[in-house]
């Protein structure tokens, strides 16, 4: 988090960052979607910034004056303001998603769209078609990246500032932040339009009208935690078993059926064998049951 000011002279710095492993001790840092890398520094025990890599202290812009484990133990940060480092208390860093912070779906809009003036409109075709609802599609730079639907329009931040463009990666465009917030929804004043002037050039208007709404963070979208109405597959699973179990038995006596019959059968022919020799009694019985 940090003020417009800041994000004017070092907001390409800001934004998210996640863990990628670990330096000097201490957990380590690199942008979500960019190229800075924050990181524990040992030799003058604080937090710094670098484009580079771990370790390397030339050109850090950021500096969090405290020795703890974790960066967000202690906010003591200061920036370069382009001769000296400042020290800001909007400067800060804490844990946090993106997700719990920054809308995934916003509208641009602005009141201004629709005004004349004689023949002439506030907005040009250009940055009219660049408002509507945007969706994010990915990170740079530390921040969403957004895009309209089913249009070529992008708002994403780069180097130190939010632009409408018609492709990503493009440094020209039609609705315009020269300062900007890591989420777009904060920034509530100072946005720009694309406009010609009187010798056909394009420049920069200020539209005091123009903002950005949230219209659905992920909070928003996650499923809310009821009482459970159904559970098939917890139900499945003993009816599959209860069949399992009624088929087997089947099985089982369908073969013991068959293995009784055969057992009579053969017994009766020792039976009938016997009676035709004349056997009776006991003796019948002993050879039927082949005891002798």
């Amino acid at each position: 988090d940090s003020d417009l000011a800041v994000h004017k002279i070092q907001g390409d710095k800001l934004g998210f960052y996640s863990q990628l492993g670990y330096y000097g001790a201490r957990p380590a840092y690199r942008q979500q979607g960019g190229e800075f890398f924050i990181f524990y520094y040992e030799e003058e025990q604080h937090w710094i910034d670098s484009r580079y890599f771990y370790g390397a202290s030339l050109f850090s812009k950021l500096v969090n004056e405290m020795d703890g484990y974790c960066l967000d133990d202690h906010n003591n940060w200061s920036f370069y303001n382009g001769s000296v480092l400042m020290y800001s208390e909007m400067l800060t860093s804490k844990c946090s998603k993106i997700e719990d912070v920054c809308c995934q779906e916003i509208k641009l809009s602005s009141s201004n769209s629709e005004v004349k003036t004689g023949n002439h409109s506030f907005y040009g075709e250009e940055p009219k078609e660049s408002l509507g609802d945007y969706t994010a599609i990915g990170m740079n730079n530390g921040r969403y990246i957004y895009q309209k639907k089913n249009h070529d329009r992008f708002l994403e931040y780069g180097d130190r500032y939010w632009l409408v463009n018609p492709g990503v990666g493009k440094t020209s465009g039609h609705i315009h932040h020269s300062r900007g917030s890591v989420c777009p929804e904060h920034i509530e004043k100072e946005w720009q339009i694309s406009d010609k002037n009187e010798n056909g050039m394009w420049v920069w208007k200020d539209d005091p009208e123009l903002k950005i709404t949230c219209v659905k963070q992920m909070n928003d979208m996650r499923p809310q935690k009821t009482s459970p109405v159904a559970q098939p597959y917890i139900q499945i699973e003993p009816v599959e078993e209860a069949s399992s179990v009624s088929a087997g038995a089947v099985v089982f006596g369908c073969l013991s059926m068959l293995l009784l019959s055969m057992m009579i059968i053969f017994f009766a022919r020792r039976f009938y064998r016997a009676w035709g020799k004349g056997v009776h009694g006991k003796q019948l019985l002993f050879e039927t049951m082949d005891m002798e």
